[in-house]
This record gives structure tokens, C-alpha cells and sequence, in this order.
């Protein structure tokens, strides 16, 4: 009797335990986060990643067929973020793969100097920024741009490394720490020798 009583309470026991849909955690592995100011919402819910994070995760698991699409509410400190090589996209739906990995690789931002050139009537003008590559800037040249891109939060010093023909040229505007934005206000003057 005992045995009828107890099989009914361990089907629906047995088809409780079966019940739900598998769930997933949202999340990926981060390379290259340096600074802090990373925030990364899904579908709403927002989340703050930690300067030298390598990892995220969202905190709500979604179901399965539920949709998640992870977006950039902020950039980190002069940094930019994206989705790793490979994997261009931030969206998709839970249970397709086993897990839900999003990779996301960041790096620092770079910027350009560039500037204005006056009295160069000759040639031979070069240019450089420390031991960076060396830039020859033509005669009756008005402006120039530096070809190497400097990284935000670095220090750059512009100078003269060779002097043009009967010239000496100065640079004004030529030192100074990147900001997160091109400097554009270089200024090389040239003016004869006594």
C-alpha cells in the first residue's frame, strides 16, 4: 500500500526536477584593459569592468533562446574597446554554442601632431619626435604632419634634428603629454641666419 501511495509523489517530483530551461551566463574574456571607466550593458543591465579586468560577466543568466546584445555605454580611461578579431559581433541568442563568450580586445588611443611652417626657403628641414621616425619637410612647405601616431597619456618632444641652408628653425608648441586628441598646434618658424 505504502509502495502505491509513494510512486505517485515520485512522478511528480521527477517531473518537477525536469522542469526549466537551461541557462546562460553572459560573459567573455577582455584583453588589454589597462584603465578603468569600461561600462558594457545587455539588454539593459549594466556593468562596471575594472582597470587590468582580463574577464566580464553579467550578472542575470539569460534562457535559453533568450537574446542578449552587449553594448558600450562607456569607453575606458584613452582607450577604445571592441569585439575581438574574430567575433565582429556583440549579439546573438543563448544556446547556439554552450556558452556564451564574448571577447572583447582593447587598446590605447593614439593621436597625430601636426602644425604650421613658416620662412622655410630652403631645404633640408628634418624633423622627430625623440627617437621616432625622422621627417624631412620640403622648402616653401606651409604645414607638415607627423607620421608616427602617439599614444594618449604619452610625452612627445618635436625638434629640429637637421637645420635647413641658412636657416635656423624653432618649435614652438612641440612638447607636452597627449591628450585624447590630435595636437594641431605645432608651430615650426624659420628665419635666416645673421
Amino acid at each position: 500500500m505504502k509502495a502505491k501511495f509513494l510512486a505517485p509523489i515520485a512522478l511528480v517530483l521527477a517531473v518537477a526536477g525536469c522542469g526549466g530551461k537551461a541557462s546562460f551566463t553572459v560573459g567573455g574574456s577582455i584583453a588589454g584593459l589597462t584603465n578603468s571607466g569600461l561600462v558594457l550593458t545587455n539588454n539593459g543591465e549594466r556593468i562596471t569592468v575594472p582597470a587590468g579586468a582580463t574577464s566580464y560577466s553579467f550578472p542575470t543568466s539569460i534562457e535559453y533562446g533568450n537574446e542578449y546584445t552587449i553594448a558600450f555605454e562607456k569607453q575606458p580611461d584613452h582607450q577604445t574597446c571592441i569585439a575581438a578579431a574574430g567575433n565582429s559581433t556583440l549579439k546573438g541568442a543563448a544556446g547556439y554554442t554552450e556558452t556564451i563568450n564574448v571577447p572583447l580586445t582593447c587598446s590605447i588611443n593614439t593621436f597625430k601632431l601636426s602644425g604650421t611652417v613658416t620662412g622655410l626657403t630652403a631645404a633640408g628641414l628634418v624633423i622627430a619626435n625623440g627617437n621616432g621616425s625622422e621627417l624631412p619637410i620640403a622648402k616653401d612647405a606651409k604645414d607638415f604632419a607627423y607620421p608616427d601616431s602617439i599614444a594618449s597619456q604619452t610625452t612627445y618632444g618635436l625638434a629640429v634634428i637637421t637645420q635647413p641652408a641658412g636657416l635656423t628653425c624653432t618649435v614652438t608648441n612641440g612638447t607636452g603629454t597627449m591628450q585624447d586628441a590630435p595636437v594641431t598646434n605645432v608651430v615650426i618658424a624659420c628665419k635666416p641666419n645673421a
